[in-house]
């Protein structure tokens, strides 16, 4: 999350025109874009914690670099007002988050109460197609759900 948290200060940097926001991964890790997950029947802070949760998941796997929903947002915020102060000229703050959400690899998922229970499912997509997916049944505890999420991430990425 400390990574996070710089990678989005480093943005505002480069949207105040210091370190460039379109630089690639670093060698030998692909570029993973979590999308904005998908919920049906939870609160809308449930399904943002566990969003959280599952780009932190991403994070901890060594070989990823990752941009989440949170990310992409904050730096949004940041690019309009920038522009709103005449730190960037024209689309250029705008190009450049649009550039932070370029990825490798993009995960999409959705979290959805059944008539079984809360069911998450996460799917990998590439250029080249569909990658893995995983669909599991998932505790309605929020905690005991959190503590599965890196379990269930690391089958999206073996």
């Amino acid at each position: 999350m400390i990574a996070r948290a710089l990678a989005v200060a480093a943005l505002g940097l480069a949207l105040a025109g210091g370190a460039h926001a379109e630089e690639p991964p670093a060698p030998g890790k692909v570029r993973v874009g979590l999308e904005k997950l998908r919920a049906s029947g939870v609160t809308p802070a449930y399904a943002e914690a566990v969003e959280e949760r599952i780009c932190a998941a991403l994070a901890e796997l060594p070989r990823l670099e990752v941009v989440c929903p949170s990310d992409v947002a904050a730096a949004a915020v940041l690019a309009q007002r920038a522009a709103i102060f005449g730190e960037c000229r024209s689309d250029d703050c705008m190009k450049k988050v649009e550039a932070m959400k370029a990825a490798d690899r993009r995960v999409t998922g959705a979290l959805e109460r059944a008539e079984k229970g809360l069911v998450l499912s996460l799917q990998v997509t590439a250029p080249e197609g569909p990658g893995p997916r995983v669909t599991e049944r998932v505790p309605e505890d929020l905690d005991a759900l959190l503590a599965k999420v890196p379990a269930i991430v690391k089958k999206l990425f073996p």
